[in-house]
């Protein structure tokens, strides 16, 4: 499920600029340049595709961050899929726009995210059927909202799948996308989800168990169909939810990091972890630290191909540390901070329980106040001559080179 369906407002940007100013997180910070690299001592392995010493066990919570094997319940976005995506009106409101106007509004855009995220390595077919399928029922009788009643939804979704059945061979589509009339009055755009199916749906020969159901308004929220699609790609929520009542923020854990976090963030493309576990960085480009004795090592910026993309640390069982770089290219061309992003990762934590927090290397600043959804991490990367102590291990920028890469000492205390 994706983070709140509301865009940033003013008096919140002001409340995180207060909140900036006041919050201490727990992180050691200094400021040293290095100028001549000490000798390589600690044994740095290549991790492969997915695996190696520094892999984290999958375990049994939701969208686990485990990467030593995957899930095959959830397709491998590898090379290319194919999603349909339907349109579905309602017979209490005529439809103000036609469906391909509604399609415009996510494709192109979202095939380009993931060719940019992949490298070019996978490539998503969006088939839209332009034309709308008029549901059995109102709007309104599904009673749509985040937290959706399970009879009206699987009502929903059973309505939807045979008012469409006629005109669609679900046979053909490795995904679904149903996408209602933006402007029909019972549709609440926080309710857009990935619903997983206990007991799947039959059309046309095959099974479906996994839909992603799209409520929003017209346009949407940016980035919105990329982030359902993560899901159905097995990644989980990164953000925050606070208890209902609460005033927390949503964005604690990753910021503008990765759109698992927040689809609205400066940052969205996806965490070089969440690359090597969808099959998009090579064998070479994560490097499995150990945490002791001394590394040297060069980041290209997780933006651009080519280069090492990741450092990873493992901290206990199911828990790592990653270190990667981060450039204001391709998806994070808005980017307003640059440099060598640090991150704690934990596979036994489910989605939305935080399984990935960013580590904050300037605690007592904030950044992009007008345009951050959360400015506090806005500036959580190390920028040259910055170091970070994460328990016993240093981690140093020591140089920036003529074509973005970035030089990090990792040292155990």
């Amino acid at each position: 499920m994706r983070r709140r369906g509301v865009p940033i407002r003013a008096h919140r940007r002001a409340l995180r600029a207060a909140v900036a100013w006041v919050s201490v997180f727990a992180a050691l910070i200094a400021c040293t340049l290095v100028a001549v690299p000490a000798p390589y001592v600690a044994t740095v392995a290549a991790a492969g595709a997915s695996g190696g010493p520094c892999a984290l066990p999958r375990t049994r919570a939701h969208h686990s961050e485990g990467t030593d094997s995957w899930d095959s319940a959830y397709p491998r976005p590898r090379k290319s899929l194919d999603a349909v995506m339907v349109f579905l009106s309602f017979p209490d409101s005529g439809p103000l726009l036609g469906a391909g106007e509604v399609a415009a509004d996510y494709n192109p855009a979202t095939s380009r995210f993931f060719d940019r995220a992949s490298y070019g390595r996978f490539s998503l077919r969006i088939h839209a059927v332009r034309r709308w399928f008029r549901m059995p029922a109102a709007s309104s009788s599904y009673e749509i909202r985040r937290d959706w009643d399970a009879g009206r939804r699987s009502r929903y979704l059973h309505d939807a799948i045979a008012a469409a059945d006629g005109g669609v061979d679900f046979s053909a589509y490795d995904m679904v996308y149903l996408v209602a009339d933006p402007h029909a009055p019972g549709v609440d755009s926080d309710a857009t989800k990935v619903v997983n199916l206990a007991e799947p749906i039959h059309a046309d020969g095959t099974v479906v168990r996994r839909l992603v159901t799209l409520f929003e308004n017209h346009p949407p929220d940016r980035n919105v169909l990329a982030h359902e699609t993560g899901h159905v790609f097995d990644l989980p929520d990164l953000y925050y939810r606070p208890p209902a009542g609460s005033h927390a923020d949503w964005d604690t854990h990753v910021g503008d990091w990765d759109l698992m976090g927040s689809q609205f963030g400066l940052a969205p493309d996806p965490f070089a972890w969440h690359k090597w576990r969808l099959g998009w960085l090579t064998q070479g480009q994560v490097r499995c630290v150990p945490r002791t004795g001394t590394s040297w090592h060069e980041l290209t910026p997780l933006e651009v191909p080519g280069g090492t993309k990741l450092l990873v640390l493992r901290t206990g069982p199911d828990s790592a540390l990653a270190i990667e770089a981060r450039a204001a290219l391709g998806n994070d061309a808005g980017l307003c901070t640059q440099g060598v992003l640090l991150y704690r990762v934990r596979s036994d934590l489910q989605s939305g329980d935080g399984p990935v927090e960013v580590l904050d290397a300037h605690p007592k600043t904030s950044a992009c106040l007008g345009t951050s959804v959360y400015p506090p991490l806005a500036n959580a990367p190390l920028g040259l001559g910055d170091s970070y102590v994460f328990g016993r291990t240093h981690i140093t920028v020591t140089n920036r080179t003529r074509d973005g890469a970035w030089s990090v000492r990792v040292s155990d205390v």
